[in-house]
């Protein structure tokens, strides 16, 4: 999203975007997930409204909220690959153990005001504010432009990345292919390197693409 408005915002100091797994703005989708984990955050008896002392906040809610993010970005095929109905070690299913340790690792250090805030925020963002749209905002960024989608995202599904690639003049569109979700960027790092790399290198050889190619990479 960051990358979309680096774009837009300063034209003039950017020569290339990859935008990676995202859209132009939070789909229905997206804020509805959002607010599932603020409202656990809220329910948290320890939120208090936001004004909790330091050292006190609402732990337990953050740690849900985690939770329910974490789940969002894998997807079925990942959890079932990694856990299926395994035991884990202190008993209970080990999906439940992994959901556990990523809310517990959290809370150490995270706060839950700035996990509202920053959910509120990406939610609320839109390119396409005050520029006409968010079709017509992206018509504006002629810098070359990489648009990743991960064919197992449930979070921004493909679909986002092809209007991203479809909106913008000179984008590339790059599928990565991997039963891991979302967070299939961070995991399958080589193959998202070599997506950049190959990107950056057709730059620099004077090929700017003319947003109609596309590519397939299966990790």
């Amino acid at each position: 999203m960051q990358v979309l408005e680096w774009a837009l915002l300063f034209p003039e100091r950017v020569d290339a975007i990859a935008p990676i797994g995202v859209s132009a703005r939070h789909s229905a989708w997206c804020i509805g997930l959002s607010e599932a984990q603020r409202q656990a955050i809220y329910a948290d008896p320890r939120w208090r409204g936001g004004h909790y002392p330091a050292g006190d906040g609402p732990e337990a809610g953050l740690a849900v909220a985690r939770q329910i993010a974490m789940c969002t970005y894998r997807s079925r095929a990942s959890f079932e690959a990694r856990f299926s109905r395994g035991a884990g070690e202190s008993g209970g299913f080990a999906v439940e153990g992994w959901l556990r340790h990523h809310g517990r690792a959290l809370v150490d250090r995270f706060d839950a005001n700035t996990y509202v805030t920053l959910t509120r925020a990406m939610d609320t963002h839109d390119v396409g504010r005050g520029r006409g749209g968010w079709r017509e905002a992206l018509a504006s960024v002629q810098v070359p432009a990489l648009v990743v989608s991960i064919d197992t995202d449930l979070l921004y599904p493909p679909v986002e990345q092809q209007e991203l690639a479809d909106a913008l003049p000179a984008a590339r569109l790059a599928t990565l292919s991997s039963p891991h979700g979302h967070d299939a960027f961070l995991i399958e790092g080589e193959a998202t390197n070599a997506l950049v790399s190959g990107f950056r290198a057709a730059i620099e050889r004077g090929n700017r693409g003319d947003g109609r190619e596309e590519e397939t990479w299966v990790a």
